[in-house]
């Protein structure tokens, strides 16, 4: 069931008043809130439930193992191995055994690693790295182990369980600890939160997807290099806004339940460099990388040299987190590799470039890179990038004869970009204008904004992109 469809919207009108009537009720109502979890993840698939809870027990008793064999770490290794073998042979079991035929096809032998049919549980690899953030939390004694309600509330989050943000163990427990939790928190902001993710998602991103990328991304030899133009620039728009989208309407719901998440978006194709990208884009799981893998790895304590290798090891890691496929890898690595040429540049002592200048050849490179994360294949990508340059002979303006849509794209740009420097303002100004109007005034306004979005969004329940992920 996803966060934008009709039936979902109907739950949440029956399940929110029973939820916020049981608040003096912590254990009843975090019982509700673990069913409600459950009920929602076996909605897609019933056995990704039994998966879920299965994983969550044994996370659990990991936790209690550590705490009771403190000082050793053991046990803090051995769920770290373990959450890690899951997430990998789950998600990219298939492709390393593709990738190891491939290798070997030029040799002469054939691999002998057995064809596996396993489907990965939606959002796998979000409450993986939350699994691990308890794990460490509780390994280094800054957290103590919970009790399995606890560890099952916190992997199957509702709000989180399908596309992150990933959120802290240690962030997420001082919440449940809290007194006010369980009662909608910051009301006229989660409902702003939420008709802005609507509009972004069901409107701005799925326009986006239907008029100027799928397209072109599906029939790139039938299109001129200005048309696979407008599909890349679209595509960074349609990320943006799908992504972006979609945190919004999780934090807003997630205040109705009483907890904050971690901010995940901070205005990222405003950055100026890509350092400065990956601390606005994604930023629970950048932050993540950052925590949990390139620190550990020795960060920048070692060296100019060993420093630029942990900086691709984690865009490596970053790049392959989002799917089983090259291209995601060589997405990565492109960004690791232009992390390591802007620190090169600044070792060499050039000067950083002037602001605007600076935003534009970020926001290019990135919108270059994203064709990898798009395509299907490194083939595909090459296909659209190749066109970019040289038009194919039979190339047409569009599949239906018609120009792509610049005007509109240009307009959009130019909006998303404008706004995003005023997003902060905006929302302030926005949800204190609801708090101002009233009740049934603000209701009216929402009301009407839920009515456009129904009129100009697209038939049937759009997906979200990172629900591969």
């Amino acid at each position: 069931m996803s966060f934008v469809s009709p039936e979902f919207a109907l739950v949440c009108l029956l399940f929110f008043p029973v939820y916020w009537a049981l608040a003096d009720q912590w254990r009843w109502q975090r019982g509700l809130l673990i069913v409600s979890a459950y009920a929602l993840y076996a909605s897609w698939v019933p056995f990704f439930a039994v998966v879920l809870l299965a994983y969550s027990t044994v996370v659990w008793a990991l936790g209690r193992w550590m705490q009771l064999a403190r000082p050793s770490h053991r046990p803090l290794v051995l769920g770290l191995w373990l959450a890690v073998s899951f997430l990998v042979a789950l998600k990219y079991y298939e492709f390393v055994r593709e990738s190891f035929q491939a290798l070997l096809e030029g040799t002469g032998f054939q691999s002998l690693l057995p064809v596996l049919d396993v489907v990965a549980p939606v959002g796998v690899s979000f409450f993986t790295f939350q699994a691990i953030t308890y794990l460490v939390s509780v390994g280094r004694q800054s957290l103590p182990a919970r009790s399995l309600a606890d560890v099952l509330l916190f992997l199957s989050f509702w709000p989180t369980l399908f596309a992150g943000p990933i959120l802290r163990a240690e962030h997420f427990f001082a919440q449940v600890d809290a007194a006010q939790v369980g009662r909608p928190i910051q009301g006229w902001r989660a409902l702003y939160l939420i008709a802005l993710g609507l509009v972004q998602k069901v409107v701005l991103a799925s326009w986006l997807a239907a008029q100027v990328v799928d397209p072109a991304y599906r029939f790139p030899e039938q299109h001129t290099s200005a048309s696979l133009l407008a599909a890349m620039l679209g595509y960074s728009l349609q990320i943006f806004l799908d992504f972006a989208g979609y945190t919004s309407i999780v934090t807003g719901l997630a205040l109705l339940l009483g907890y904050t998440l971690p901010v995940n978006f901070r205005q990222p194709y405003l950055a100026r460099n890509l350092s400065d990208f990956w601390t606005r884009w994604h930023v629970s799981l950048s932050s993540f990388i950052r925590d949990y893998i390139y620190i550990p790895l020795g960060g920048n304590r070692r060296g100019w040299a060993r420093t630029q290798w942990n900086v691709l090891a984690g865009m490596f890691i970053s790049g392959l987190w989002h799917g089983a496929n090259w291209t995601f890898v060589v997405w990565g690595l492109m960004h690791g590799l232009g992390v390591v040429a802007l620190n090169l540049a600044s070792r060499l002592g050039m000067k950083p470039w002037p602001r605007l200048a600076a935003q534009v050849v970020t926001f290019s490179f990135v919108t270059l890179a994203w064709v990898f994360f798009r395509a299907d294949s490194l083939a595909h990508a090459g296909q659209m990038l190749q066109g970019l340059l040289i038009p194919p002979q039979q190339a047409v303006l569009a599949r239906s004869g018609q120009p792509a849509p610049w005007l509109p794209l240009i307009l959009l740009t130019g909006a998303v970009l404008g706004l995003s420097a005023w997003a902060q303002a905006l929302e302030a100004w926005c949800t204190g204008l609801l708090q101002r109007m009233g009740r049934w005034a603000a209701c009216l306004v929402l009301s009407a904004v839920l009515f456009a979005v129904l009129y100009w969004g697209p038939e049937g329940v759009p997906g979200f992109i990172y629900y591969r992920f």
